[in-house]
């Protein structure tokens, strides 16, 4: 009992400090890049990206879950029809972009060449080794987590030397570009099978099953996600956008943590021991849920409380709108948080319907809220959109797990009235000591 309460609570530790040091990164190039580029730069990014990741979620087949949930996950049959389906798929969404990106750079107004470039990305990303899915199969946390921060300290390099070089909209989509790259082929350097372009029908069959579920909470978590980005690009100026899109990269480190957290620890531990009732792995997934929610309650509640000096602090004052706009979406990630929990909780107990529909209702709210919230109170209205979505998401899975073994609904309530108490403290201590509220800047906002 004790050594898998140690095997749980370590790889939670190593995923949270290698995730750390996998943040700093992303700030220091996001910093880095404001120096030297427009904020309308920034803006077009945001599009092409949102852009990129739309179509690669809108055909997501769940190809990682499919390796860790599968008894076949191993099976080197398996494993290269699940390579040969990455591939084809990639190559598939990659035409697809091609021949939509002049429709979509003319309702964005922005550079046809710029998507047509980014079309590229889903297929060298398609070209990754099966070994990553592998890693999350076998729970080997701290290989993977290294793994990606070396690609993403590559993709550091790589970017600030091209924002260098051109000072230019090309410098970031190539550098977007090279690093997925990079990665692919950094990939074989891990441990893998032999790698062949084969299609076993049995195999193929049995992930199209399984996926069909999966796919349809990628749709909808793609307009969960990158909705509010594509709804703001199109009613809002590129460098509104621009600014958007810093104050929500710095709102989703603690989902994105989560999101790693649930998929590489929780989600594998509850598939692999679903079928026998494991108190030793129950206990120590629930004593380390309770240290790392504690972890998040505190860092959420405290930069919320403080997001407009967070912001002035990293970025230059023609960010410091971003303030306030970080104020509301951090508020989202706490939900988030707890929602991603719950959603690993269902697909390691094989239940991917309940997710899909748990994305689905969030994205429903959101589009409803942006629509809505943009119309009565413009762009902050809008903003409230995704903690309004977030907590659909969250009160759906929470309805689902009902019946399931250690739901921890007690332990996300306690938590969540923890966090709010922490935030109202904080705020409280700003305004005796005369620095006003972290959403002032909110009222004096531009008109989109």
């Amino acid at each position: 009992m004790h050594e898998a309460r140690v095997s749980i609570g370590g790889k939670s530790v190593w995923t949270i400090v290698v995730y750390a040091a996998s943040a700093a990164i992303r700030f220091l190039t996001n910093i880095i890049l404001t120096r030297l580029l427009a904020p309308e730069i920034l803006g077009v990014v945001v599009i092409a990206q949102a852009i990129r990741t739309g179509a690669e979620l809108l055909t997501d087949m769940g190809m990682e879950q499919n390796v860790v949930h599968s008894p076949h996950g191993d099976d080197e049959r398996f494993l290269n029809t699940v390579w040969t389906l990455q591939i084809l798929r990639g190559i598939a969404i990659a035409a697809v972009t091609i021949f939509a990106a002049y429709a979509v750079s003319r309702f964005y107004r922005v550079d046809t060449a710029v998507l047509v470039a980014m079309s590229a990305a889903p297929f060298l990303n398609s070209l990754a080794s099966t070994s990553i899915f592998s890693l999350s199969r076998h729970l080997e946390v701290k290989t993977k987590n290294l793994f990606e921060l070396a690609s993403e300290a590559a993709g550091l390099i790589i970017n600030v030397t091209l924002a260098l070089w051109l000072h230019s909209v090309w410098a970031p989509i190539m550098g977007i570009l090279a690093t997925l790259a990079v990665r692919s082929a950094a990939s074989y350097l891990l441990p893998h099978q032999r790698h062949r372009l084969l299609l076993d029908r049995t195999f193929g069959q049995a992930i199209f099953e399984f996926s069909k579920w999966v796919m349809l909470s990628s749709l909808m978590l793609f307009g969960a996600v990158y909705a509010d980005r594509l709804f703001l690009g199109h009613v809002a100026s590129l460098a509104v956008l621009g600014i958007y899109g810093l104050a929500r990269a710095l709102s989703d480190v603690p989902s994105m943590l989560a999101t790693r957290l649930a998929m590489q620890i929780v989600f594998p531990t509850v598939a692999k021991d679903q079928t026998r009732a494991d108190a030793a792995a129950r206990t120590g997934l629930a004593r380390t849920r309770r240290y790392v929610l504690l972890l998040f309650a505190v860092g959420i509640a405290t930069v919320m409380a403080w997001s407009d000096w967070t912001v002035r602090l990293l970025y230059d004052v023609r960010y410091e709108q971003a303030g306030w706009m970080l104020f509301l979406l951090l508020a989202s990630s706490w939900f988030a948080v707890l929602a991603w929990f719950g959603e690993a909780k269902m697909l390691g107990h094989g239940m991917p319907r309940s997710v899909g529909v748990a994305n689905a209702i969030r994205l429903a709210v959101m589009m409803g809220g942006l629509v809505a919230g943009f119309s009565l109170l413009g762009l902050p209205g809008a903003v409230l959109a995704l903690p309004a979505s977030e907590l659909a998401r969250y009160g759906i899975l929470r309805v689902a797990q009902r019946g399931l073994p250690n739901t921890f609904a007690l332990q996300d309530a306690l938590f969540t009235l923890g966090f709010l108490a922490l935030l109202i403290a904080w705020v409280t201590i700003r305004v005796s000591l005369g620095l006003g509220v972290p959403w002032a800047l909110m009222p004096h906002a531009w008109p989109a």
